[in-house]
């Protein structure tokens, strides 16, 4: 069924506005005596009925609340440093379908985009609703909050001084950076030796991070680890780092467990 997230608590009646009604009333040709899936801001959930259409809104009946979570027991957010052309647009796509509760993007010395003021607010609100739409689709509660724009360096003194204003600041968390020039740090061994539910993950531009960057990102809490022995595109790092995580943490599949432990080592695939 279709998910919509709405801003205001579940009841029994309800009503859908603006982008979605209308979308529902003319894109998807919605009927009265459907039924839809809704999300309230503060991520409960419940099956609803249409109920009618009336200037430019969609009526909604309660049908039943629903108790089940799709969102991961881990916190996750994601620094992203801004990668080329619109590959942004596919890491927060598939971010959100990951479970992340927030993407921070950041301007590198290496990245190759540059934003106006204009232009970067524009951005961010286009990433924000394709989180959105991505949300919707794979059926999360939440969606993630897309951050504005800002440089690396500021956000990294930010977060050594503790001055984020965050209401989480104050949660255990794990801080990690992706980083060529490192060659010990795995990611399965620190994040097996965590149990922090909250974690930062920073992940470079095409061209990586440069030296006195590194070193912030050290000064800011930020461990350096490894995602192997090959250099990943940016797109393909945010996806593999956040997927490795959540599958750690236990919201992909089998948690804590190997392939060894599984008992199908050198079975035929």
């Amino acid at each position: 069924m279709r998910r919509i997230f709405l801003a205001q608590p579940l009841s029994p009646q309800m009503e859908v506005t603006g982008a979605d009604a209308h979308h529902l009333a003319h894109a998807m040709r919605a009927r009265s005596g459907e039924r839809l899936l809704v999300t309230d801001s503060e991520g409960h959930s419940a099956e609803v009925q249409i109920a009618g259409f009336a200037a430019g809104k969609v009526l909604l009946r309660l049908v039943r609340c629903m108790e089940e979570t799709h969102e991961p027991p881990c916190c996750v957010e994601l620094f992203q440093c801004l990668p080329k052309g619109d590959k942004m647009d596919f890491i927060v796509q598939k971010a959100t379908e990951l479970g992340a509760a927030r993407l921070h993007p950041v301007m590198s010395r290496n990245a190759v985009v540059r934003y106006d003021e204009k232009k970067a607010r524009a951005r961010a609100a286009r990433w924000q609703k394709v989180a959105a739409e991505a949300a919707k689709q794979c059926g999360r509660e939440k969606i993630p909050e897309i951050r504005e724009i800002r440089p690396l360096a500021a956000v990294l003194q930010e977060l050594a001084d503790g001055r984020t204003g965050d209401a989480l600041d104050s949660e255990p968390e794990l801080r990690l950076f992706f980083y060529e020039g490192e060659k010990r740090g795995g990611l399965q061994d620190v994040l097996r030796q965590t149990a922090a539910q909250r974690i930062l993950l920073l992940v470079g531009a095409e061209g990586g991070f440069a030296a006195e960057e590194a070193e912030l990102s050290r000064a800011a809490g930020f461990l350096p680890v490894t995602l192997g022995p090959r250099i990943l595109r940016a797109e393909t790092a945010a996806v593999v780092s956040l997927a490795l995580v959540q599958y750690e943490k236990g919201d992909l599949g089998f948690a804590n467990s190997s392939i060894d432990d599984l008992g199908v080592q050198g079975q035929p695939v």
